[in-house]
């Protein structure tokens, strides 16, 4: 199975360590870190916007969405997620000591989108 590693960029050192945990796993870690570098896409002449896209086109060949922090940007790839009823796991508490500050910074301009997982 090829895993989607939704990763905030704040934490984005910690993209060998989550990649290494979902590969401990025997599966394919897909790191949007990783596939759209940041000085080329999000940084770069691309954008923020287009790069998103991109991510969301990723989760849509992706079989599961993980998510390993909270951020606008993974709240937003976890959005596509639920729309497209992608299998969700959540890693915050191993991964992101701050989520918890996060996403209550954003979790009313993304409806509450941790209540909405089963």
């Amino acid at each position: 199975m090829l895993i989607y590693c939704a990763t905030p960029s704040r934490i984005s050192g910690k993209k060998k360590e989550i990649m290494d945990f979902v590969t401990r796993q025997g599966l394919g870690p897909f790191h949007p870190f990783q596939a759209f570098e940041y000085e080329r896409f999000e940084g770069g002449p691309i954008g923020r916007k287009k790069t998103m896209k991109f991510c969301c086109r990723a989760i849509d060949i992706c079989d599961e969405f993980w998510m390993f922090g909270i951020s606008e940007g993974t709240l937003t790839e976890l959005h596509h997620a639920l729309k497209k009823h992608k299998p969700i796991r959540l890693f915050l508490d191993e991964f992101d000591p701050n989520w918890q500050i996060e996403y209550a910074k954003l979790k009313d301009k993304f409806n509450d989108p941790l209540n909405r997982i089963h």
